[in-house]
């Protein structure tokens, strides 16, 4: 295979390039982190039935001047008013436990945050496991792949011209827009999820989009909102992607369900919550299908609203912590057929969710 996509003598002259034109750039010929590989010895396993259980959230234990964050070099700047702040000159690896405490309660205030220039990347998978523990109990997935010599509290997603990509795993569609919020399906709800980039597609893409859940929810009207506060989801781990993965009978037949109220008050900041997750909430409790299927299509497509989203791209150094309690998120998969995309996740659980 040829990785070298093109050469520069038959590139445009600067001056000259159409502003439509896709400059193609070389691909590594091999990963730059292949430590960091995804495998699974042990194969898909069934979905852990995690029991309810009582949860510290470390944004409640924060000070809310946030002085390791605000006092400190660090560059704040909002991505849009309403969710996601970028932040620079800010090393989460050499936060203190208070600091990491002043996180979690920014990401709940701001829903997703962006840090730059970060060496989390290179710190090793026993530091990164033990920042993310620092949040809650950590999630361990039943069918994503891990880097050698760890587990399945850590979650791969790559990409390449042999593994293929979301687009492969999901099949033919007119979009790949997937939003959602992770692994809801037990009494305790993940908390934050850690995110961070080793490689990016070579010529770009790969973007993740989120969405805020409280501003969804302060959207719409009183009288509408109204009609949500004593509604329930059912949520199942018999979602999108792992009926992708391991096929709609397995999902079904090992599915962990439990149900949450559609509207939530967040642990930590205490304002309400429109808690729709499209891939694994897919049922409204006591309604008929028709009824369910016709609220939460509206509900569905309303979240996804440009008011109150952004879209986070990736650069080398980039590491994004988020509240899955106050945004949805989705992939972008946008980039060329056979490129890489190398991302880790680890992700941690909070409380249980309470009604408004």
């Amino acid at each position: 295979m040829t990785r070298l996509l093109s050469s520069p003598t038959h590139m445009p002259a600067l001056s000259r390039i159409d502003p439509l034109t896709t400059l193609d750039v070389a691909m590594p010929a091999e990963p730059l982190y292949p430590a960091y590989l995804p495998v699974r010895p042990e194969g898909f396993t069934a979905t852990l039935d995690v029991p309810a259980f009582d949860a510290e959230e470390p944004g409640l234990r924060a000070d809310p001047e946030l002085p390791d964050i605000l006092s400190s070099k660090a560059a704040l700047k909002n991505i849009t008013p309403r969710v996601g702040t970028e932040i620079r000159s800010l090393q989460l690896s050499q936060l203190t436990p208070a600091g990491l405490d002043q996180v979690a309660l920014l990401a709940a205030q701001r829903g997703v945050l962006v840090f730059r220039d970060q060496d989390f990347a290179d710190i090793g998978p026993e530091r990164q496991l033990a920042i993310a523990k620092h949040f809650g109990p950590l999630h361990k997935h039943p069918t994503m792949g891990y880097p050698q010599g760890t587990g399945p509290e850590f979650q791969v997603v790559y990409a390449d011209e042999t593994v293929g990509n979301l687009r492969d795993l999901l099949g033919e569609r007119t979009n790949y827009d997937l939003w959602h919020v992770d692994q809801t399906f037990t009494p305790n709800t993940p908390g934050n999820a850690f995110f961070w980039v080793l490689e990016m597609p070579a010529s770009g893409g790969g973007d993740t989009a989120f969405t805020s859940l409280t501003a969804a929810y302060k959207a719409l009207s009183p009288t509408f909102r109204e009609g949500l506060h004593h509604l329930k989801l059912l949520h199942t781990s018999a979602s999108v992607g792992e009926i992708a993965r391991v096929g709609q009978e397995r999902a079904l037949k090992e599915a962990v369900k439990t149900e949450h109220p559609l509207v939530i008050s967040h642990p930590v900041t205490k304002e309400p919550v429109l808690f729709v997750n499209p891939t694994i909430a897919r049922q409204v409790v006591g309604y008929k299908p028709s009824e369910s299927d016709l609220l939460l299509g509206f509900l569905h497509d309303h979240i996804r609203s440009l008011d109150f989203s952004c879209r986070v791209s990736w650069e080398k150094g980039t590491v994004v912590v988020w509240d899955q309690r106050t945004v949805a998120h989705s992939a972008v998969p946008d980039f060329k057929d056979g490129e890489r995309r190398h991302m880790v996740r680890i992700i941690s659980y909070g409380s249980q969710p309470q009604p408004l």
